[in-house]
C-alpha cells in the first residue's frame, strides 16, 4: 500500500515538473545557428540565436546568453567566456506575439578541443529557463608561429642595434683623438 502511494506521488511529481517545463518551452523557443562548427584556433565565428514567442501575448524582459562547455575527454568543464566573447548576455525588452528576436554572439576560438555551445533564455514569468539544442564546436590546434621568421629577428635586431652603437662609439672616439 505504501509503495503504491509512493509510486503514485512520484508519477504525479514527475508529471507536474514535466508540464511546467513544457509550458515554459511552449511559450518561448530558442534555436542556435550553426548547428555545428569545425574551425581552427584563433578563428572568429559568430553564433546566431533565434528566440521565438509562441504565445498570443507579448513576452517582456528576457535575458539571453550563450554558454560553452568543454566536452573533450578528461577536460569536461563549463567554460568562462571572458576571453572567448565580449557579448555574453543580451536583454530583450519585448517580443511581440508570434514574433522572433535574433541575437548574435561573436566568439574568438582560443583553445583547441571539443565543445558544445548553447543559448539559454531566462523569462521572469517562467519557472524554468529555456535552452537551445547544443551546437557542436570542434577546434583544431594550429601553430601559427613560424620559426624561420622568428630566429632572424631574434638574432638580427640585437646585432644591428649593437652595430649602430659601435659605429657611434667609434665616430665619437675618432673625433676625440
Amino acid at each position: 500500500m505504501i509503495k503504491s502511494i509512493l509510486t503514485a506521488f512520484v508519477i504525479f511529481l514527475a508529471t507536474t515538473v514535466n508540464c511546467s517545463t513544457v509550458f515554459a518551452a511552449g511559450r518561448v523557443a530558442v534555436s542556435i545557428d550553426p548547428p555545428s562548427v569545425q574551425a581552427n584556433m584563433g578563428d572568429k565565428i559568430t553564433y546566431a540565436g533565434a528566440i521565438t514567442n509562441n504565445s498570443d501575448k507579448a513576452v517582456n524582459n528576457l535575458i539571453a546568453y550563450i554558454s560553452l562547455a568543454n566536452v573533450t575527454p578528461g577536460k569536461e568543464a563549463p567554460m568562462d567566456l571572458e576571453d572567448w566573447s565580449a557579448n555574453k548576455a543580451v536583454k530583450v525588452d519585448v517580443i511581440p506575439p508570434h514574433g522572433a528576436y535574433e541575437g548574435k554572439w561573436p566568439m574568438r576560438l582560443i583553445d583547441s578541443g571539443s565543445y558544445v555551445a548553447y543559448i539559454t533564455v531566462v523569462d521572469k514569468e517562467s519557472a524554468a529557463p529555456v535552452t537551445s539544442p547544443v551546437s557542436r564546436l570542434d577546434i583544431k590546434r594550429i601553430l601559427r608561429l613560424n620559426p624561420n621568421n622568428v630566429l632572424p629577428t631574434a638574432i638580427g635586431e640585437p646585432v644591428i642595434i649593437g652595430a649602430v652603437f659601435l659605429f657611434i662609439y667609434l665616430k665619437r672616439r675618432n673625433k676625440a683623438i
